[in-house]
This record gives C-alpha cells, structure tokens and sequence, in this order.
C-alpha cells in the first residue's frame, strides 16, 4: 500500500449541511484545484453542472463533486461519465430498503464519491448497479447487504501482494485480484453501488511488523463498524486484524470531501482525515509544545509522529502547532520517536504511550540534539480473542478454477510470459492475440517489453496500440544515433522502449507526446533537452491531494501544471524517451537522469545536487533494501525514507548512486515485543564510493 501523504493544511472547502433544507453549509471556499481557464476539460464540467439545473437535490450533489474533484478526474471525466455516476447514486438511495434512512451527509460523503483512493477511474456504477441491485434488495438489513456484497466481491477478487499503484474498479475485476487496497476500492464500489455508506481506514504504519493496512468502514444505524474485503463475511467487526488492535499506532479514515464530524483532525483539497483511533485501542492524548531559545514558542511547527516499519522511521501522523508553541495528536500505544526541525537536524524525544490516557512532549527547536546510536521500539502484544477468517469451499474452488483459466494457452510460451501472463487476468486473450500477429518492424521488440511489463501494466495496457509504440522508439534511436547519440540494447530496453516511467496510471505517452517533440528528434543531444526543458521546469505544482492519481505525462503537458513533484520529472522522462533519449526518473533525488552516451546526466527540478557519489553496502548474501536495511536522511522535521533508490546488486554487494550529503543507514532486530534499530552515519562525497557494512555488532 501506499505510503500516507504529508498533507498540507488548507482552508475549509464550502460543505454541504445536514438534510433539513439541503443547503451548502457556512464556511469559506477555496479556489478550485484548477480553474477553469486553465482546464482544457473545463466544457465538460460545465456541461455536467448544467444536467441538474432544475432538480434541487442533484444540483447540490453535482456541486459537491466537481467542488472536490481530484486533479487527474478534472482533467479528464467527461459529462456522461460523472452523471451516470450521479444518477445511479441517487436511484440506489430511491430504490434500496435503507437508501432514505441515511442522512444527507453521510450520503455526499460516502455513497456519491466515485473513487475510493488514488485508482485511475474507470465507469463502473452502473454495472455494478445492475449486478448488485437485486441481489440486495431483499436483505433484511444494512449488515446482510454488506454480507452480500463482501460474498459477491470476494468471489471475483481476491487479496495478493502486488505493486504498489493501484488499478481501478475495472481492472480490479479484469485481474480477478488486489492487494489489500485495491480490494477495499472493489468493495467501496460495490457498497456504493447499492447505497451503502462506506470509507477506507488504515493503519499508516504497523510497529511490530513491515507494511501497513487498510479496511473497509461502513455506517449503519448502530454507529461506523469495520470489515475486511476481499474475504466472506457474517458480521461485522469481526477480523484478522482485529487482533491486532492493540498494536494499532494511528488509525485513520478517509472522507471525500470535508464532513461537518468532530474526528477530522486535518483537511485538504477535496478530503479530510479523521482520526479514529480510539474506536479500535486505547488512545493516548498528547500535549505538543515546541520551544526556541530563550523559551520562546515556536508556531507553525511540523512535529512527526513515527515508527519502524519497512527500512525507516516512518511518520504515523504529524501535528502543527499554534501561535503558542501548542499542539495536540491522538496517538495508540507504542514508543514513538518525536522530532521537528531544528536548524540543520533534529530537536526529537522518544515517547511512551503505553497505558496511559494523556501525556505531554516537549520539543527544543532552538538547536538541533545529535541523533543516538540506536532506538528501541516496544508495543504491546496482541488481543486475546483472535478472529481466523475461513474460505468457504466453493469460494476456493472458484479462485483455483480462475487461477488456472488461461494456463492451456501459456504452455509454448517462455517461461517470463508463463509466470507473467497469469497476472493479466481476462485480459490474458490480448497478449496471446499481440504474440501472434503477423512479423513486422515491431517484431523482434515484442517479447522484450512484454518481459519488462508489470502486473498492473498487463491489466492496463492496450496491447493494440504496442506495435506503433514500439516503432516509435525504435525510429527515435535510429535519429539519435545520426544525430550523434548510441547505446546498446539493454538500455534502449530498460529506460527508451520501457512505456514505465514511475507510479502514473497507464497512458500510451509516446504516441501522445510524438507531436509535440516531434521536430526536435534528429536534433543533437544538447537541443533535444533544451527544446523541453524551459516548459518543463516551469511547470507550477498544486496543493497536494489525498485522492486520484498521478497525472499522465499528457494530462500534465496539456493542463499546464503538475499534482505532485512526481509529474514534472515523469512528464520529463516521457519526452526524453519518446526523442529517443534514455532517461530515467530520480523521485529521491528530486529530478531525472539521462543518458549522454557515456555518463548520465542530472536535471535537477528540485534544489538538489546531481547523484555523483555511491553507496555499497554488504554484510551477506540476500539482503534487501527495505527489509534488512534502509537508507534515510534528515528532512523536513523528520528522518526522510529514500524508498526509490536505484539499487543494484553486483556478487553479493548493493550498490547505489547518491547525492553528496550526510545520511543514515538503519539496520532493524526484531524482537518479540519491539525491534531494535542501529543508526549508521555516513557521508557520500562527490565522485567517491562510501561503503557500509551491515551485520556487524
């Protein structure tokens, strides 16, 4: 899953209030996270706002969205795309048993959204109208609907660790699998389908083991209750996870929009964040002051909140204090390390909230304190009453039936396509029609950028459109070559003919991108990259949002701007590839690098200094960045995790191009009740080698 966003506090979108008079609530609005002027999509908002002129209820509803609507679905949901979304949402709450009985907010926030997290959007409320619809319709209650549905989804999903963006409703479907997001995406979908209020919570980080997790939420009369997707169930509030309850550091919900509920602890452009921790453990009220010298406060100060988890110190929540120096945060029980900013390092405390109720940090920001050699982190043990989810017979029957489906068809295939294709779902029929297609120019490059394609990009890949990928690149190469610029095949390979570029939705971008860089492909190197890099680096950033994805390198270059950093260096890499550059995106390093012909280059869109240094660490064979190991730097109040690094592993010993600067190697023990982690300084120095042992004592 994901790693949770740093939010940035924004002021109050304009709400809409409870049922009586369905009016929009008081509050100040902000801009819209595009105007229209700047949107070439603006006529199909406006379009879909002006369906609903004269029905009351709709027209709220209609505004309610596109008041909150991410950037990449601004940018591209047309009119029949966000009304059938409408439509059907309104006929579920006409039409279902328990469809009127929820209020009027908890509806907008719940029920209307068309998106459950960062999945790309694919139409699917109707569909799932029409196949849920009846099925619920005579269920007794909420609770048996929510039953029917998590039947219904779990026979067509199922949970499997995968890559970490995430597919769509559709896609998910198409794969007949997810991780444990992707199957809450599915089953939000579902629920909302048929009227049933639902939202995605989560642990940001465990503290007794690697990773996080997400759920489902869903109201009902009784009050919010949890549930796990991707599995049967009878009841609700009965989970794997729920054992783990003790352990939880934050729980977190997520809403589309801002709700008029007292749990919202931080809000954005189009969601807030409630903090629901203490439904599921004990929570712990902790009192935050930050001082400077001279005992001054010290306001609009970020504090992070963070564990061990997966190679870092990972961040469960941050607070900002007030003009005092004061703020507040509702944390579970554990040993966190607290730390802000201070000067060039860190003003920290490591925090105890185990048994109790209430506890004060205090913070001295005025200088920075050396970090230690080590920390330990304990937590509690787990509940008692663990809950062991079962897979009725037919269920298993149906998933070993549907894993197995397309395996006749594999068999002459080489082994990468045998393992890989499975992964396509009902998709698999595409590839196998793409494989055998009449020789053409494309031909030899088929099976290279097939073996390259991950889980995600063989469900959301259009094999059609491969071949006239694949010729674009190949003639990219031959003009660079002219022009002056070589290299060989697994370069070409890995960083031209690869269409992935970092964590965007799938998009055929070279095709897409061909005009626009089209004259500057036979240029020499040099032109070639000043020909894109002015309106590149130029490129302004939104505030950051919680839902919808990356944007396409398309939907940057035409809107004019980026949602995230990420953008700008994914629609750079993409303009390179397609002029036959080979280029690859440094998210960590805040840029891109190309390759000149013998050495890559680094264009920094960020202060940051090129990666002229490197890091080998050793200490045995097997060991895993993220796992045995992780990497971090002081930044921004807290120890940063660099999880993109370009690791590469040579005899036993990884190695990896860095920024000069000062970092920190982490090497976790786990114990039965905590993990125990080392803290290794090192420096990288410009065109010099560090290197780092682990495993030593």
């Amino acid at each position: 899953m994901n790693t949770a966003r740093l939010l940035t506090f924004l002021v109050l979108l304009a709400i809409l209030g409870g049922c009586a008079g369905r009016q929009p609530g008081p509050g100040i609005t902000t801009p819209l996270s595009i105007t229209d002027a700047a949107n070439p999509n603006s006529g199909e908002l406006n379009a879909f706002e002006q369906m609903y002129a004269g029905d009351t209820d709709k027209s709220l509803a209609a505004r309610f969205l596109l008041d909150n609507l991410p950037p990449a679905d601004r940018l591209s949901m047309s009119a029949d795309e966000l009304s059938e979304n409408l439509d059907y949402a309104f006929l579920a709450r006409a039409s279902m048993p328990w469809g009127e009985t929820v209020p009027w907010d908890t509806f907008l926030h719940y029920v209307l959204p068309h998106r459950a997290s960062q999945e790309p959007f694919e139409p699917h409320r109707a569909m799932l109208f029409k196949e849920l619809a009846p099925l619920c319709a005579t269920a007794g209650s909420m609770e048996e609907a929510l039953a029917l549905v998590g039947e219904w989804c779990a026979q067509r999903a199922e949970y499997r660790s995968t890559s970490r963006r995430d597919l769509g409703v559709m896609s998910i479907l198409d794969a007949g699998y997810g991780r444990c997001e992707e199957t809450n995406i599915l089953f939000l979908a579902a629920a909302r389908a048929v009227g049933l209020p639902v939202r995605q919570a989560m642990v940001p980080w465990w503290q007794h083991t690697d990773g996080n997790h997400a759920w489902v939420e869903a109201w009902t009369k009784d009050g919010w209750k949890f549930l796990e997707s991707g599995t049967e169930f009878s009841a609700l509030n009965q989970t794997w996870f729920a054992a783990q309850a003790p352990r939880m550091a934050k729980v977190v919900a997520y809403a589309f929009g801002q709700p008029e509920d007292p749990s919202v602890y931080r809000t954005g452009t189009g969601f807030a964040l409630l903090d629901n921790t203490a439904a599921y453990t004990r929570g712990t009220t902790v009192q935050v002051s930050v001082r400077l010298a001279d005992d001054q406060p010290a306001p609009g100060r970020d504090v992070f909140f963070s564990v061990y988890s997966l190679g870092g110190f990972r961040p469960v929540t941050k607070a900002v204090t007030n003009d005092d120096g004061m703020a507040r945060v509702i944390l579970g029980p554990g040993i966190f390390f607290a730390s802000c900013a201070a000067e060039d390092g860190l003003a920290w405390t490591l925090l105890d909230t185990r048994d109790m109720d209430e506890t004060r940090v205090r913070l001295q920001a005025g200088s920075p304190r050396a970090l230690p050699e080590s920390v330990r982190f304990s937590h509690p043990g787990p509940a008692q009453n663990a809950f062991k989810a079962t897979t009725s017979p037919k269920l298993a029957r149906l998933r070993k039936e549907r894993a197995r489906r397309w395996e006749p068809f594999l068999r002459d295939l080489p082994s990468a396509l045998q393992e890989s294709l499975p992964l396509a779902g009902e998709r698999a029929p595409l590839w196998l029609r793409l494989l055998r297609q009449p020789q053409g120019p494309a031909t030899p490059w088929i099976l290279p950028l097939m073996t390259g394609l991950d889980d995600k990009d063989l469900l959301q890949a259009d094999p059609e459109t491969l071949p006239r990928d694949i010729e674009l690149a190949v003639d990219a190469r031959e003009a660079s070559a002219k022009a002056g610029l070589s290299y060989d095949d697994e370069t070409f390979t890995r960083f031209v003919l690869s269409p992935r570029l970092h964590l965007e939705p799938w998009s055929s971008w070279r095709a897409q991108l061909h005009p626009w860089v089209k004259k500057s492909i036979a240029l020499p190197l040099a032109r070639k990259v000043q020909s894109i890099r002015e309106d590149i680096d130029k490129l302004p950033i939104l505030p950051q949002t919680l839902f919808g994805p990356p944007l396409t390198p398309l939907q940057t270059l035409q809107g004019g701007f980026c949602a995230s950093n990420s953008d700008k260096a994914v629609l750079a890499t993409a303009a390179l590839r397609t002029m036959g550059v080979p280029a690859r995106c440094e998210i960590d390093f805040g840029g891109v690098e190309y390759f000149d012909g013998t050495d890559w280059q680094f264009w920094e869109m960020q202060t940051a200094a090129p990666a002229s240094g490197a890091l080998h660490v050793t200490g045995g064979n097997d060991v895993q960045p993220l796992k045995d190991f992780g990497v971090t730097r002081i930044e921004d109040g807290h120890l940063r995790a660099l999880d993109d690094l370009p690791w590469k592993e040579t005899q036993g010993v990884l190695t990896c191009a860095m920024q000069p600067g000062n970092y920190l190697l982490l090497e976790p023990k786990r114990e039965n009740d905590g993990v125990l982690v080392r803290l290794i300084p090192f420096n990288v120095a410009d065109k010099e080698t560090t290197v780092v042992q682990i495993g030593a004592e």
